[in-house]
């Protein structure tokens, strides 16, 4: 599946995911009385969810800071002692060669990450043999589940705030939702790294 037919399908399948839970949630919770003919259902799920695909990227930052930072420049951070970048669940061993060969290709020895990582996806975006653009729709869906999940937990406990089950049962998903998509976060930075240092790897043989 070319790049072009992955995002299609990705921009698909993220809309009508979130649109489709979002609209049967409201059908329930306000008693709509919706009948879910199938073509309406459709079409009114594809809208919704493409404006919380909008949502969940201006909600990106805000969800870096509960994760302690952006992956990408987690992953350059170098910790002293540590023979690792990043978190338990998701680690990457080689952020000093990353960081050395991104440095000299810049020629900046104070590179900012983001300039640093930004060099680095340049590499990837022109390489359709890598899996970073998988990595990055998985990521982007992570992104929008969460963004679903939220919404969903306030319009459940619109109507159910007075049950404690239903507070346990949507931290538990928002919970779940957020990790879910900060490993995916992490996985898509390292795979950028990883592709690029690849990609430089196969050039110095060659040369």
């Amino acid at each position: 599946m070319n790049f072009h037919l992955r995002n299609f399908s990705y921009d698909i399948m993220s809309s009508l995911v979130s649109g489709v839970i979002i609209s049967v949630s409201l059908n329930l919770v306000f008693d709509l009385g919706y009948t879910y003919d199938a073509v309406p259902l459709i079409a009114v799920a594809y809208v919704i969810g493409y404006f919380i695909n909008g949502l969940s990227s201006l909600l990106e930052k805000t969800y870096y800071k509960t994760m302690g930072g952006m992956p990408s420049d987690i992953l350059l951070t170098q910790i002293e002692g540590q023979n690792y970048t990043g978190f338990k669940r998701v680690k990457f061993y080689e952020a000093s060669e990353a960081i050395e060969m991104l440095k000299t290709e810049l020629n900046d020895s104070n590179a900012s990450k983001g300039k640093m990582f930004g060099r680095a996806m340049s590499y990837s975006n022109n390489d359709e043999k890598t899996r970073v653009p998988d990595f990055n729709a998985q990521y982007a869906f992570s992104r929008v589940i969460l963004t679903t999940s939220l919404l969903l937990s306030v319009l459940w406990l619109s109507k159910y705030y007075m049950e404690w089950w239903m507070w346990l049962v949507a931290v538990f998903i928002v919970y779940m939702s957020w990790r879910r998509c900060k490993e995916r976060g992490y996985y898509y930075a390292r795979e950028v790294l990883t592709a690029y240092l690849r990609k430089k790897r196969d050039v110095n043989t060659h040369e």
